[in-house]
């Protein structure tokens, strides 16, 4: 049977989720310089590549429409009554969608430090309430950019995602 429509639910550990799929990815400070093909010519008229020389970007608006957008996002979310509050703490969980290229050359640090950044004062006080972070980078089937975050409050009761993850144990691993 061919559906429309497929419903997709969301993991019971995670107190919010949202995101985007399509339109521009999420731009990086790393993404503030490009790296520039430099030649030098010798003495003897012999051509020498030369490595590490960069130019910047002149347009950094991309940077401050992504928080704006990210901001939007997660307002339709979090509201004054409902931000996570020091001293709470938060675990959050970004899935980074990108193309082939950008998952060559972006680190997923700076993906996940441009997105924190974001939600600053809007889903939590500041990101370092964050002690959990879980991140991820992935080339979707239909090359689309998109980007989920998940964000759950973590108490005595709500561990989170990364609640359970363990390297090791003072006894034998079941």
């Amino acid at each position: 049977m061919d559906e429309k429509f497929k419903t997709y639910y969301q993991n019971p550990k995670v107190d919010f989720l949202f995101g985007y799929f399509g339109g521009d990815p999420t731009p990086t400070k790393q993404d503030k310089f490009q790296r520039v093909a430099m030649t030098q010519v010798n003495e003897d008229g012999t051509e020498e590549i030369l490595n590490n020389f960069y130019v910047r970007k002149p347009d950094q608006s991309a940077i401050q429409e992504f928080n704006n957008y990210i901001q939007e996002l997660a307002k339709r979310n979090f509201n004054d009554n409902n931000k996570i509050v020091r001293p709470n703490e938060v675990e959050v969980v970004l899935s980074f969608t990108i193309t082939e290229k950008r998952y060559k050359t972006v680190d997923v640090d700076n993906l996940a430090k441009a997105v924190l950044d974001s939600l600053n004062n809007i889903a939590f006080e500041d990101d370092s309430q964050v002690v959990s972070l879980i991140c991820s980078k992935h080339i979707h089937p239909l090359k689309l950019n998109g980007l989920l975050i998940a964000i759950t409050k973590l108490t005595g009761e709500r561990q989170g995602l990364g609640g359970e993850i363990k390297l090791f144990t003072g006894s034998q691993w079941k």
